[in-house]
């Protein structure tokens, strides 16, 4: 029966007067009417008042078969009766005035007779394929990866691990009424919400800001099933394919629409957009963070089995990303553009094959060889001994020569489980500094001729503080010299293997990474808001200065009292000479002076010349005191208003940057494991394989991709083919549960 009018009024103040959400409410107390039914109510109440709740059908809906009619029902069928769902629809009508959907018939006559087969009703269903067409076909492929490798549901473990640690401490905390200015009635933002001044003050502050201030319960993340945070994650993963840039604003564009293909579902900019914003409020890149050690684990510790000789290579590596801001932000050298500007700056920990085990995310410069150590911490759960191996295994951090500060070297000396490799720059390097040196030798792998030594490094940041280190120079034949440190004792690994180690940098780490920035776009900086903190290294500059300036101000009182006294006779005389100088005219390039102004306008100017010769003389007897106070007073005006400096947020890039990170990780695979790891870059591994056309033939227990051949490029066709012939034997189940199956066109 319909629920009245003054009981929906009642649960409508109850509701809309409780500080729970609609949907707590609903799931904590026992309503009379659903969840999307009070929704309708609401909208006729505000639409037409208390009598828009009044029932307008006569007679009531469809009604429920009650037991007398379920007995009757019983008896019927029994007596051999037809079980045609439209003749006991009429039947019941006929007989008990009661009107009822053939589905409900339907149901209760399969209770009623279960082994009895029924009539099909409505139009049967179609048994004919789907076919489509994908221009991304070939990126199907890393998606049945990602799916054999359950990237999908790794992420969205992580996520959900993450909401569920901060689902109740946040929900406790932003439980407040939702702010309703500048929305209408249906709880719509409208064009005058910008316009607020709080909106407008805080568009672009920092997210850890907004936080506080954040209503929980609007998040749809919150409420959303692993399936569809699944999905969208895979959307997210596919945004550098089909963007050709990895940025959000650019999916409504006509390659956006394979996401249709990719995650089952053609996501639109504003849903992607909110997903990632979501993500970043909740704070999640932690999480995503300290999964992508455990996915490279995943993908590749199976191939650390057959490490062969005494190092095992880590590369550390930085990528920094320009960032144009008006504001004043954190500063840092950007190699690709060649200037010191705004930038993050990312610091990449690589295996031994070149693929990104973990990566953190800084504001300007990374301080990288200050805390590399911790970010060995954080991973080294996933990057234990080699098992295979019978000896122990050195591990050895590879870093480039931003690195080789006295600081770095001496946090590697108070630890013995890790070693490093790293080079010195030309001037930090003198023979008068070395300790001790061997015989020169030939190297083994190049034209060049080595020699151990070891050398004194004093700590700049701690003057008299002096290092020892082993050092390897490499005299190369056509004259170049090359200086190596590290921290591996000479009996445990010689001169030959410490030099290969690094130079296999290149060819193992620095080209595959150049690679993966061109083609997953880890050079995009995502969005980011900013925060003002203090610039202490400013703020420390100001005071030195200003304790430098007093003095010498102080000092030079007299000589600046005189000089000050000379200046203002000058400024008083300068608005006469200005009247003078206007008299006169200039012919010829010389200046004409009328007779009866010349002696007052010689006068004038013999006056200024007096005073300034009078300055002039001041200066020589102070000019080194003077030189350093203007020195000093200039810097100081120069950093005035430079005390603080915006911290730009790097949540949603470390979040965006783990998505690129495994695309990187799942196109490696595929190339290792499924193209025999031939030599391939991954830019053109994209343009022939990832690019390729697909038909798709979609049945409900199958995904057919029939892939475009290719008949310009046979070699990978051919090889193409292998790995098809490979990833169908592994029967990946993907969206919806379909098998996928995977060929090459022959027609």
């Amino acid at each position: 029966m319909p629920v009245k009018k003054d009981i929906i009024l009642t649960w409508l103040k109850r509701i809309q007067n409780s500080e729970l959400s609609v949907s707590q409410f609903f799931s904590q107390y026992t309503v009379p009417f659903s969840r999307s039914q009070y929704f309708v109510y609401k909208k006729k109440l505000a639409e037409s008042g208390i009598d828009g709740l009044v029932d307008q059908r006569i007679n009531g809906g469809n009604r429920k078969i009650n037991r007398s009619e379920e007995a009757f029902l019983q008896g019927y069928v029994a007596g051999g009766g037809s079980i045609i769902p439209e003749d006991i629809q009429k039947l019941l009508k006929n007989q008990f005035n009661c009107e009822v959907t053939l589905t409900t018939i339907k149901r209760k006559l399969g209770k009623i007779v279960p082994n009895q087969p029924l009539a099909k009703i409505g139009r049967p269903l179609s048994k004919s394929a789907k076919i489509m067409y994908n221009p991304l076909g070939g990126f199907e492929l890393l998606v049945a990866i990602a799916y054999y490798l359950e990237w999908p549901q790794r992420t969205t473990d992580a996520i959900t691990h993450a909401l569920d640690e901060l689902k109740t401490e946040a929900l406790n905390q932003n439980c407040q009424q939702v702010d309703l200015e500048g929305r209408n009635r249906l709880g719509q933002f409208t064009s005058s919400y910008n316009q607020r001044l709080d909106v407008r003050k805080n568009r672009f502050a920092s997210v850890s800001e907004k936080r506080k201030h954040k209503n929980w319960t609007s998040l749809k993340l919150i409420q959303a099933l692993d399936h569809t945070i699944s999905k969208k994650s895979l959307a997210v993963l596919s945004l550098p394919i089909v963007t050709g840039n990895g940025r959000v604003r650019t999916v409504n564009l006509a390659q956006g629409q394979s996401l249709g293909h990719f995650c089952g579902f053609n996501y639109k900019q504003e849903t992607l957009s909110r997903f990632l914003s979501e993500l970043k409020y909740l704070g999640v890149s932690s999480f995503l963070l300290s999964e992508l050690p455990k996915f490279w684990r995943k993908c590749w510790g199976s191939e650390f089995n057959k490490h062969s000789g005494p190092l095992l290579c880590y590369y550390i590596d930085g990528n920094t990303k320009a960032l144009w801001s008006s504001e004043r932000v954190k500063q840092n050298k950007v190699t690709m553009l060649g200037r010191v500007m705004g930038c993050l700056e990312q610091v990449f920990v690589h295996d031994g094959l070149g693929n990104p085990i973990y990566f953190e995310t800084y504001s300007g410069h990374a301080p990288v060889g200050e805390y590399v150590l911790s970010l060995f911490e954080k991973i080294e759960t996933t990057i234990l001994e080699v098992p295979s191996s019978n000896t122990h295994v050195l591990r050895v951090l590879i870093m480039d020569s931003a690195n080789n500060s006295v600081k770095t070297i001496r946090a590697f000396a108070a630890q013995d489980k890790y070693h490093f490799i790293t080079p010195l720059d030309s001037n930090q390097f003198k023979e008068q500094r070395e300790r001790r040196r061997s015989y020169p030798v030939r190297y083994s792998s190049g034209d060049a001729m080595l020699r151990d030594t070891e050398i004194e490094l004093e700590d700049s940041a701690e003057t008299g503080y002096l290092i020892s280190v082993r050092a390897v120079l490499i005299d190369w034949d056509n004259g170049k010299r090359t200086v190596l440190i590290t921290n591996i004792p000479n009996q445990k690994v010689d001169a030959h293997e410490i030099v290969s180690s690094y130079f296999r940098r290149w060819p193992a780490e620095e080209l595959q990474f150049r690679e993966q920035k061109a083609t997953v776009s880890l050079n995009r900086v995502a969005g980011y808001g900013k925060k003002e903190v203090e610039n202490k290294r400013v703020k420390e500059a100001l005071n030195k200065l200003e304790i430098k300036k007093n003095f010498f101000t102080n000092k030079l009182a007299k000589p600046l009292e005189k000089i000050n006294h000379h200046n203002e006779k000058i400024a008083k005389l300068i608005p006469k000479e200005r009247r003078l100088r206007a008299k006169t005219t200039i012919t010829d390039g010389k200046r004409v002076v009328p007779n009866e102004i010349r002696t007052q306008f010689e006068k004038c100017r013999q006056k200024i010349r007096h005073h300034e010769l009078a300055i002039k003389a001041i200066e020589t007897t102070y000019s080194k005191d003077l030189a350093t106070l203007r020195k000093t007073s200039k810097e100081w005006l120069r950093l005035q208003g430079k005390e603080t400096v915006f911290e730009a947020d790097v949540e949603l890039d470390q979040i965006l940057t783990y998505y690129r990170a495994s695309l990187v990780h799942i196109c490696a695979y595929f190339i290792k494991h499924f193209l025999g790891g031939e030599s391939i870059s991954m830019v053109m591994f994209f343009h022939r394989v990832v690019q390729l056309e697909a038909r798709i033939i979609d049945t409900n227990n199958e995904r057919n991709v029939v892939l475009q051949n290719n008949q310009q490029d046979p070699v990978m066709m051919a090889s193409l083919a292998s790995a098809l012939e490979k990833l169908n034997l592994l029967a990946i189940r993907g969206n919806n549960k379909k098998i996928y199956r995977f060929q090459i066109d022959q027609s």
